[in-house]
């Protein structure tokens, strides 16, 4: 039975793209553009290098830019990563198999899901890597 270590082994790409709670929306967006990523994890102002459960603060999605652009340009100009990011984090661990980790996707209506080990922010996971199994 395939588990989320196996897609977290098989990916591309093993940056983990974190920008600080902090930061402007349009150089996440900028971020998130330039490599081509659906999210990014949020970090407390300054710890950035080292991402553990009490330094993630949240993930900002591209459909929380999509929802902070609702309020107009003017609005958008003056926003934070922090003021649109999700801050209710639902997270995963390695050893959590396929199903179980379609399943919090889908009861909790998100698509990226983050994988901590022990406190350690290991990687992230996508729709599309438990449903293209």
């Amino acid at each position: 039975m395939k588990k989320v270590k196996d897609h977290l082994n098989e990916q591309r790409y093993w940056d983990i793209f974190t920008i600080s709670e902090d930061s402007d929306l349009f150089d996440a967006s900028k971020l998130m553009h330039k490599n081509k990523i659906g999210a990014l994890m949020i970090s407390k102002t300054g710890t950035s290098d080292h991402l553990c459960k009490s330094s993630v603060v949240g993930i900002l999605t591209e459909r929380d830019i999509v929802y902070a652009l609702s309020g107009g340009s003017d609005a958008l100009s003056s926003k934070t990563v922090k003021s649109v990011m999700t801050r209710k984090l639902i997270f995963t661990c390695p050893e959590t198999s396929n199903a179980e980790a379609k399943k919090l996707m889908i009861e909790n209506q998100i698509r990226h899901l983050p994988v901590f080990s022990d406190e350690h922010l290991v990687g992230i996971i996508s729709m599309r890597d438990v449903f293209n199994v």
